[in-house]
């Protein structure tokens, strides 16, 4: 990872396995050289969807995050006698595989709070205030955390001491500088979000499939 430039993010599937094939596709053609998924790619009402979305993150070579959709459907699986379902057992051993974050340098990739818990599976980041991102910025010193659970898009900038909370707009390159800080609800890939973020210009990219 340590030579990847541009990384492309994805988060809550919820079993639509054509759109995140889709989101994947758009953003390496933008230039993605690794994709990373942010969580919740399975659903636990889309059953029939599970495998299918599986095999397209392992396809792409996704790296991915453990959503709390995710967790549900790893520990449904666990109580399950699989027997002979050979497609299932592999779906459980890939999500009990997978962490709560992912670090790589200064940048923090996780479902919703940075932290290896429970409880950051299912706590959102963004509640309409600056209340958990300030809190988070105070208990962390990654420069970026990029994150999913919540579908809307928002940013959240540190600077000078100050938290805001700021919309994202689409298609709109924006860079990201050394002497401030940032988490990013990515959105929902179900909704037709994704992004692109570039290492070396320090910029970032919402992308709308729509």
């Amino acid at each position: 990872m340590g030579e990847v430039r541009r990384i492309g993010l994805i988060a809550d599937s919820h079993g639509d396995f054509e759109r995140t094939a889709l989101a994947a596709d758009a953003l390496l053609v933008a230039g993605a050289e690794r994709l990373i998924h942010l969580g919740d790619f399975c659903d636990t009402l889309q059953e029939s969807s599970w495998i299918n979305t599986m095999q397209v993150l392992q396809r792409r070579r996704m790296l991915t995050v453990k959503g709390n959709n995710d967790f549900q459907v790893e520990t449904l699986l666990h109580e399950k006698c699989l027997g002979q379902d050979q497609a299932k057992v592999e779906l459980r051993a890939y999500l009990k595989s997978l962490q709560t974050t992912i670090v790589m340098d200064d940048l923090c990739f996780a479902h919703s709070l940075p932290y290896d818990s429970l409880r950051s599976f299912y706590e959102p980041v963004d509640d309409g205030t600056t209340v958990k991102a300030s809190k988070i910025f105070d208990q962390t010193t990654h420069h970026i955390i990029f994150c999913g659970h919540s579908h809307t898009p928002v940013l959240f900038r540190w600077r000078n001491e100050r938290v805001t909370r700021e919309e994202i707009p689409r298609d709109i390159t924006f860079s990201m500088k050394d002497s401030e800080r940032y988490i990013v609800v990515v959105g929902a890939v179900a909704n037709n979000d994704c992004a692109l973020y570039d290492r070396e210009a320090a910029c970032y990219r919402r992308i709308r499939l729509d």
